[in-house]
């Protein structure tokens, strides 16, 4: 064993042998180093996506905002016009309970035909 060792370690083994341990070392540094680089473009590329994803959400919400705004104003295009339209068939119901008011208070209401005094009730 003894003979082994002295072998191992003449002068002729040593250099090579002081050579495979700074490679060895080398290697376990370089290993180290790749797997830092590695953890630093994880790193940024969960940030980068982050980021990403931050920017869309901050466009998908004045997206969204911008069509709330535009269905409120719609809902009260609707409601407007509804009220429009209510007002509109009101005044026509009523028109027409004024017509037919002045209808039966005409002489002759169960007389056959058009007098001149119902044509004049006619809208023209």
């Amino acid at each position: 064993m003894m003979a082994f060792l002295s072998g191992l370690f003449s002068r002729k083994t040593a250099p090579w042998l002081l050579a495979a341990v700074l490679i060895a070392f080398g290697g376990v540094s370089a290993r180290m180093a790749v797997g830092k680089v590695s953890d630093l473009i994880d790193d940024r590329v969960v940030a980068a996506r982050d980021e990403r994803d931050a920017h869309w959400k901050a466009k998908l919400a004045a997206s969204n905002l911008e069509v709330i705004r535009l269905e409120k104003a719609l809902s009260e295009q609707v409601l407007e016009t509804d009220r429009q339209i209510k007002a509109a068939e009101n005044a026509a119901k009523d028109q027409l309970r004024t017509m037919e008011k002045a209808n039966a208070a005409l002489p002759g209401g169960d007389a056959c035909g058009l007098g001149p005094d119902r044509v004049r009730l006619l809208p023209r």
